[in-house]
């Protein structure tokens, strides 16, 4: 029985207590057999008497989440769609006839690179060749594309165009034929020495000019987190192609940053607050300024989205860059013009959906001792001190020998 009384967290079910017999006192020696089972019983019965209780609904909480993804609702999408006029607020979205035939859609292609390890690190921001980056003093190389303390180089480029037909697949040869190179990560990309250093595989510099000369200025490139695959190749937008998508933007998912103070905004109004937070100080219905607080996004990994609404899973091993690079056209053209209320049911489904493992999850956080995630930090630093106690453990023993 619970003698915590009205301190108790627990919600009690009288029926189960009252029906739950007195846990045995049972000897000290003896027939343990008896006493084990009925203790079992006993414990098992008391045990589904407490009930955890239910967590309080707190209805500020839930306003703050519903206009959230309202704001959501309200935001400018026309970067994503095609000749179709957007009405905001409204359950559906209608061609607009008098604006069919002014505008023709650019042309859509996407890439996707691979990246081999030059470090022991996860840091993916630029790229680093393990050589001392001489490619930097080049002309017309941007001062995003290198980058000392990153960790990652380009080892395979793929580019698909909007029917999601196969431009081109490069395998691309590491300076100074790998000198530089820590680890291939073979379990992630896929890549080997043979196949990163055989005799078509052309170097970084080739790889671009290939991909530019298949890419037109007025090209648009759709890819999960492109910007970093448009940095990682040196391309540059408004020169080398017209601009980006990223395709996460359309499926992520608004939420308030700290769910806890925007309520507390909200009861503060609800109970009639000084005037500053009562008026919003901005007309877009889309900004936190009109809300009144703070929100972020949940972005979903392209693995998560292509498992939950295509049904494929297409990264349950080896990354492919010309599969990621074909399904991210395919989402895009898939979900670009749906209408607000398609996207709210496609986003609230991603977002309830279990979460879907990335591959440090899966397969370990460590490949080859580079981290390929941030997790692989502390797997790191336990192997150290394990290391260090190894090495002074085995000092020790040869001494005492």
């Amino acid at each position: 029985m619970c003698t915590k009384g009205d301190a108790c967290t627990f919600s009690h079910d009288p029926s189960l207590v009252s029906s739950a017999p007195p846990l045995p006192q049972g000897k000290k020696h003896g027939n343990g057999n008896n006493g084990n089972n009925n203790s079992k019983k006993s414990m098992n019965v008391a045990a589904a008497s407490f009930v955890p209780s239910k967590r309080v609904f707190d209805p500020h909480k839930a306003l703050a989440i519903k206009l959230a993804k309202e704001a959501q609702d309200q935001e400018d999408r026309s970067r994503f769609t095609s000749n179709v006029k957007i009405i905001k607020g409204e359950e559906e979205e209608k061609k607009s006839d008098d604006d069919k035939g002014d505008a023709v859609d650019p042309p859509f292609f996407s890439i996707d690179v691979e990246c081999i390890a030059t470090g022991y690190g996860s840091c993916a921001n630029g790229i680093n060749d393990g050589c001392g980056n001489e490619g930097r003093n080049k002309e017309g190389v941007p001062s995003s594309q290198y980058n000392d303390r990153s960790h990652r180089y380009p080892g395979r480029v793929a580019m698909v165009d909007s029917e999601g037909n196969l431009l081109t697949d490069i395998f691309i040869r590491p300076p100074k034929d790998g000198e530089g190179v820590t680890s291939y990560l073979t379990p992630l990309t896929g890549l080997t020495p043979e196949l990163c250093l055989r005799s078509d595989a052309k170097t970084l510099d080739e790889a671009v000019e290939i991909i530019k000369s298949l890419l037109p200025k007025n090209g648009v490139l759709v890819g999960q987190a492109i910007d970093h695959d448009v940095e990682w190749l040196g391309l540059t937008s408004g020169i080398d192609f017209d601009r980006m998508l990223d395709i996460s933007d359309i499926f992520r998912q608004r939420m308030p940053s700290i769910l806890p103070e925007a309520a507390a905004v909200l009861k503060k109004k609800e109970e009639g607050g000084n005037n500053t937070t009562q008026q919003p100080t901005s007309e877009d219905r889309s900004s936190d300024e009109y809300l009144g607080f703070a929100t972020r996004y949940r972005h979903f990994s392209l693995r998560h989205v292509c498992l939950n609404l295509l049904d494929e899973d297409i990264q349950s091993g080896v990354h492919n860059p010309i599969t990621d690079a074909k399904y991210s056209l395919l989402l895009f053209h898939k979900y670009r013009n749906s209408s607000v209320t398609q996207l709210r049911i496609v986003r609230d489904g991603l977002h309830r959906a279990p979460v879907t493992k990335g591959f440090a999850a899966e397969n370990g956080a460590v490949i080859e001792g580079v981290c390929v995630s941030a997790a692989g930090y502390k797997y790191k630093r336990a192997g150290r001190k394990i290391l260090r106690w190894y090495l002074a453990k085995k000092t020790t023993t040869k001494q005492e020998c």
